[in-house]
């Protein structure tokens, strides 16, 4: 019950809803008939009421005396008739009378008709004045310093037409300026007629005339110094000018400066004379050129190759270079008879070089160590990499006690010595026992020495890895054969380098 009470109440309130609005609806739309007759009734009484003074009143007045004209005619045609059956002369004088008669008559009708008629004749050539406007192509008819060029489109086809004159004009001394503002009026003109820009172009440089001329210009360095009428008369200058300095000694001759001749089209006023160019080019600087050849070596280049079984920073030469020889053609500048520079011109190569092949050490003993890199590792390596033979112990010797040992085989004279750790050299030098040594702080309270080398390859102050090369082994100092003296200081205090060195 209570569903059917709600869509009933529903129901009723839609409808009240499109009632009212379909009323709103119906009495706005009447309010706007009413508001509409009352604004354009007094609009539409107006035009018509200035139809009628304009228009209508000259029709009707036309309608009433085409109706008296038609009477009029009538009767005259009927008189006529009379007329020449008595007078045929007579009748021939009243039909040429007639339209005289009948315009003084009916002049008011002839004054309505032109009142009609002029109105639209007037209305008819407007329209039609305004159509041809409409329709007609203009364009603008240029002179070019009071000649005539022709018709173009508009004032950017002379813009470009006179950039292309002077890009086609040779004007390096500016002493052509071409017009920037032309002679232009606007004619009405078929558009096939219109010039383009090229066209425009070669009828202005035809209009110039005498301001310009066909010759051959000079350029010394890029700049503009002058033209003649041909390029045969300013190269026979030119030939001229250089055929003084050519002897039996000299291969080729020419100006120091860069000189080239231009030929196109050039203001007349850039024109020079043949004395003048002359003069100029004698103020040039003119260089010789000679012709020589000779042999020369070809430096060897040294390759190299690195090798994993020798010390870091050891350097092999495995094969020596050899120069090799070749051939040369040059040519020899001079300029007021200093040679300034020389020219290769070819190279016959008549012997290859040899390259000198060195081997690089790259034996590492740890895979981070670099080169110089300074750093202890803690443990010690041998130090003698060609041979592991102890000549003298860490033990009493002699009457005195030997705090080192002594590595040799007999043949280790020149051999490679490496640092056993990483570390900084603080001694490299030559001792009148030691004889030239290398001492090596650790920075862990350990030290190394290397002594009785034949040379040293560090110096005070340079850091080196592990396992890198530091000298060679010798007999210098208070020795008696070549062979390596080796110590090991901890804390200051020699020990046994069998105790930390792994042999």
């Amino acid at each position: 019950m209570l569903d059917h009470q709600r869509i009933k109440s529903w129901f009723e309130t839609v409808y009240m809803l499109c009632f009212t609005v379909g009323v709103r609806s119906i009495r706005c739309l009447k309010a706007l008939v009413r508001f509409t007759r009352l604004i354009w009734a007094p609009i539409a009484h107006t035009l018509r009421r200035v139809l009628e003074w304009l228009l209508l009143r000259h029709l009707r007045k036309l309608w009433t005396e085409w109706h008296r004209i038609s009477k009029d005619y009538r009767l005259a045609r009927e008189h006529m008739q009379e007329t020449a059956r008595d007078d045929r002369r007579r009748a021939f004088l009243q039909l040429l009378a007639m339209p005289i008669v009948a315009i003084r008559r009916h002049r008011g009708v002839f004054r309505a008709a032109l009142n009609v008629a002029l109105p639209v004749l007037a209305t008819v050539v407007l329209v039609l004045t305004v159509q041809y406007w409409l329709g007609a192509e203009f364009a603008l008819a240029l002179k070019y310093q009071g000649t005539p060029i022709g018709y173009i489109a508009d004032e950017g086809v002379y813009a470009n037409a006179a950039t292309i004159v002077r890009g086609t004009i040779i004007n390096s001394d500016n002493s052509f300026v071409v017009e920037q503002a032309p002679d232009l009026h606007v004619e009405v003109l078929n558009a096939d007629t219109t010039l383009g820009e090229q066209e425009v172009s070669d009828r202005i440089i035809a209009a110039i005339g005498d301001e310009l001329t066909q010759a051959a210009g000079l350029f010394v360095d890029g700049v503009f110094h002058g033209a003649l009428p041909t390029r045969s008369e300013l190269q026979g200058q030119m030939d001229a000018v250089l055929s003084v300095h050519k002897t039996d000694k000299v291969d080729g001759v020419g100006f120091f400066a860069q000189t080239q001749i231009v030929e196109g089209l050039y203001p007349t006023a850039s024109l020079t004379t043949a004395a003048r160019m002359k003069a100029y080019l004698k103020t040039l600087t003119v260089q010789t050129m000679r012709n020589i050849e000779y042999t020369e070596a070809i430096k060897y280049k040294t390759v190299y190759q690195e090798s994993a079984t020798l010390p870091l920073g050891f350097e092999s030469v495995q094969q020596p270079g050899k120069n090799g020889k070749q051939h040369v053609y040059a040519q020899e500048i001079y300029v007021n008879g200093v040679k300034k520079y020389q020219t290769v011109v070819s190279v016959e190569v008549l012997q290859e070089p040899v390259d000198r092949v060195v081997s690089i050490g790259a034996q590492k003993y740890n895979e981070s160590t670099e080169l110089g890199d300074g750093k202890a590792t803690g443990t010690f390596i041998w130090p003698l990499p060609y041979t592991k033979t102890i000549s003298s112990p860490f033990a009493s010797r002699w009457g005195s006690f030997h705090g080192a040992i002594d590595i040799a085989n007999g043949s280790t004279n020149g051999k490679p010595i490496i640092a056993t750790d990483g570390g900084t050299v603080v001694k490299a030098e030559y001792h009148s026992s030691w004889g030239n040594y290398v001492l090596i702080d650790h920075g862990n309270g350990f030290k190394t020495r290397y002594a009785h080398c034949s040379k040293l390859e560090v110096k005070e102050g340079d850091k080196v890895a592990q396992g890198q090369y530091i000298a060679k082994v010798g007999n210098t100092g208070y020795s008696f054969g070549a062979h390596l003296h080796f110590e090991v200081i901890k804390n200051g205090v020699l020990v046994d380098p069998l105790d930390y060195v792994q042999r």
